[in-house]
């Protein structure tokens, strides 16, 4: 399993993202493309941060970016969001 500041971060990044799909089924005319990379960059996140001997920060950032925020008006930086609650957590990656 991942270190506790890295599960927490995960954990927090890919519920923000389900609040954001949520709100964006809610308005008219929602892309359907654009809710399927939302869950395309964190569907994997659970799962790698359990089995962390397989996976690495490295590798979660790779699915965040699945996400491109650039494309979407208002879309979360998953990554940019992933890395502020890892430090909010405590986590240094440079120790």
């Amino acid at each position: 399993m991942a270190p506790e500041p890295i599960l927490r971060a995960a954990n927090d990044t890919v519920s923000w993202a389900c609040i954001f799909c949520r709100n964006q089924t809610l308005q008219a005319g929602v892309s359907a493309k654009m809710i399927n990379e939302v869950m395309e960059a964190i569907h994997e996140v659970p799962r790698m941060v359990i089995d962390w001997k397989r996976h690495d920060l490295a590798e979660v950032r790779l699915h965040l970016r699945c996400f491109p925020a650039s494309r979407w008006p208002g879309g979360p930086d998953l990554v940019a969001y992933f890395d502020r609650k890892l430090k909010e957590f405590g986590y240094d990656e440079h120790s």
